[in-house]
């Protein structure tokens, strides 16, 4: 990942608007419930007194159950505002990286590093972007980031400059002290699997994960586990929104979503989908949710959903991801026009799919939060995916969030992960096995890539 990836971790287009217009119908919304207390009460008996919320450490069961209700409304609440957090932190990144905005050149990996070791020095390069950011968003035109990084700093127009100055320098040196405690020997499991628990809930998303879920049903499917058209109903938690990722940071494109056309194209290309293979995505971002009811409102009217694929070059890359990257969704669409990057923004390679109206429309997005809700409508899927999102929540949360995939999934489908989830007595999620991809080499650090966790439904 680079010393920069080691130091850091809306409005509709004129078409989407149109759409919307013509749309006979708003998304309708599934009715999710909160967990009761009778399905939280094993992970209290299970973990230990400093993994549970401090609010029931000196409480009986009787005083808790009593408690529960009330305390699961209150958060929800508290994670739903860490999604505004989150989009901060996105807009530092678009800050930092980007390239729609401004003719600069990205800043190097020294320079990134100077931001936590010499910050006095990174303001050299840092201040002039954020003359370019802060201009860009006065008039953004039809730049969706833009628009979007206005109305986040929407409150803070008089003081926007500093605000970003020291959001960058205080979200880099985080950044950093997290990192060092992954790479700590001295650090515990429990810290690792729960690194970002303190953090905004970040949407970005890349085709790296997809690549790793792809080779996971590869195995899946080579050892037996999953037959032919055999998937009909997927579930993702968090499907992403890439709007500036902290490796690349590209953004010569608009945002888009990746991994619900993603799962769809492998499964169909490993012939493990069904003829009527549906995708739901739960999320609690309103941007996201809105990104996805746009892309069924213009699929609605026939309009292809256009995914771009850039290939840093400077990256030493797996084959096999490479493979992947050139052979993505050619089950679910055909090439489009390749979307040229700008000079500043490195040597890229890009490819560009376009999704078809009817692979669009099987994905459905619908508002929950899988560490307190699950869908009340007796839903069953076959597969649940939940990459690079348990990590930001903590023992207690993530044992919650367990017990409600549980609930989802029939028996004997799969949740695939690559965030370790503790196993509760109680809990009939199972880990049967794992995938370890390499998605490439970084001088300095080795190879670098993701473990897949298969999870079964006993």
């Amino acid at each position: 990942m680079g010393r920069r990836g080691k130091f850091l971790s809306a409005l509709f287009t004129l078409p989407a608007l149109l759409a919307l217009l013509a749309a006979p119908a708003p998304r309708a919304q599934s009715r999710a419930g909160y967990i009761p207390y009778s399905d939280a009460r094993p992970v209290f008996d299970a973990l230990r007194a400093e993994l549970i919320p401090a609010d029931f450490r000196d409480k009986t069961a009787a005083q808790r159950e009593a408690m529960w209700d009330a305390w699961v409304a209150r958060r929800d609440a508290d994670i739903r505002a860490r999604v505004a957090d989150g989009d901060e932190d996105s807009v530092i990144n678009l800050l930092l990286y980007g390239t729609s905005f401004t003719k600069r050149p990205r800043p190097t990996e020294r320079q990134i590093a100077d931001l936590v070791e010499r910050p006095a020095a990174a303001l050299v390069w840092l201040r002039p972007r954020i003359d370019d950011l802060v201009a860009g968003m006065a008039a953004p035109g039809g730049n969706e980031r833009l628009q979007f990084a206005r109305e986040v700093l929407r409150g803070k127009e008089g003081d926007a400059k500093r605000y970003l100055e020291q959001r960058a320098i205080e979200m880099s040196a985080t950044g950093a002290l997290r990192t060092r405690a992954l790479l700590d020997a001295s650090s515990t499991t429990t810290d690792k699997v729960t690194v970002f628990r303190d953090r905004g809930l970040s949407s970005d998303t890349s085709i790296f994960i997809d690549y790793a879920i792809d080779a996971t049903l590869d195995a899946l499917q080579g050892g037996r586990q999953l037959g032919a058209a055999t998937v009909r109903r997927v579930a993702i938690v968090g499907p992403g929104l890439d709007f500036s990722d902290k490796l690349d940071g590209y953004d010569f494109y608009p945002p888009q979503t990746i991994q619900p056309f993603a799962i769809v194209d492998t499964l169909k290309r490993l012939g493990l989908a069904a003829s009527d293979v549906q995708v739901t995505a739960f999320d609690l971002s309103p941007r996201v949710l809105a990104h996805l009811d746009s892309v069924r409102m213009r699929a609605r009217g026939g309009q292809a959903y256009q995914v771009v694929l850039p290939r840093n070059l400077d990256q030493s890359w797996s084959p096999p991801l490479v493979g992947y990257w050139q052979r993505f969704g050619d089950r679910i669409g055909a090439k489009g026009p390749v979307v040229a990057p700008p000079p500043n923004a490195g040597r890229a390679q890009v490819r560009t799919i376009l999704v078809r109206p009817d692979v669009a429309l099987s994905v459905t997005p619908r508002d929950l939060n899988i560490v307190l809700q699950r869908p009340e409508t007796g839903e069953s899927f076959d597969v649940v995916l939940a990459t690079n999102i348990l990590l930001y929540y903590d023992v207690f949360e993530q044992s919650l969030a367990g017990i409600n995939i549980a609930k989802m999934l029939r028996p004997g489908g799969f949740l695939l992960t690559n965030d370790r989830i503790f196993e509760l007595p109680t809990t009939p999620l199972t880990g049967i096995g794992y995938t370890d991809v390499t998605y490439m080499s970084l001088a300095g650090i080795g190879n670098t890539g993701a473990r897949i966790i298969w999870y079964q439904h006993q």
